[in-house]
């Protein structure tokens, strides 16, 4: 069921976003009820900010707003889900984003919200997808492993991961220990 939701979400999202690009906003002060006004031309204006949140973990948390996303790809949108909940515990064996979560767990969690279904250690996460040759060749969203740990490239050499526990869910070098595999999660 759980799975369901989150492809009828992202589904609906990419529906809203395509949608978007078509859509035509009358000023108020029209009216639309009159029948005498049936006949007259509608100017096309600026639409409003979208204000759809692309959250959808049901947990306490920041949200990221559908209009910050509109123009991302896929793996953008990864890491710009991931990237809320910088600054959240890193809790062992944890998978909650607000409340907590290991290195797998986060990759793990932030994927299920993109319908995407992830092994739940680092070392199967490494194995998942396709491989991807060098760092040079890695996109966002792509998936960095390490000796017993796992995260999320973001692009520009930086890595967003659940960390220590000192340190929590943060940004680091991707390169600040020695890369075992790349893989392509998304196409």
């Amino acid at each position: 069921m759980r799975k369901s939701k989150n492809t009828v979400v992202t589904l609906g999202l990419i529906l809203l976003i395509s949608a978007d690009c078509f859509m035509v906003q009358a000023k108020a002060n029209i009216s639309l009820e009159v029948a005498d006004d049936i006949h007259k031309e509608i100017p096309i204006v600026e639409k409003p900010p979208l204000e759809t949140a692309l959250n959808t973990t049901g947990e306490k948390g920041p949200d990221i707003l559908l209009k910050d996303v509109q123009s991302l790809n896929i793996g953008e949108q990864v890491v710009a889900f991931a990237s809320q909940f910088i600054g959240n515990p890193y809790v062992y064996g944890g998978t909650s984003l607000t409340e907590g979560a290991d290195c797998s767990g986060f990759v793990m969690s932030v994927y299920k919200q993109f319908g995407i279904s992830l092994p739940r250690t680092s070392s199967e996460q490494g194995l998942s997808g396709k491989t991807i040759d060098g760092i040079e060749n890695a996109k966002p969203g792509d998936l960095v492993s390490y000796e017993g740990h796992i995260g999320i490239y973001m692009g520009q050499n930086q890595l967003v991961h659940a960390s220590t526990p000192e340190d929590g869910i943060k940004v680091s070098p991707v390169t600040y220990k020695p890369i075992l595999s790349i893989r392509r999660i998304i196409y």
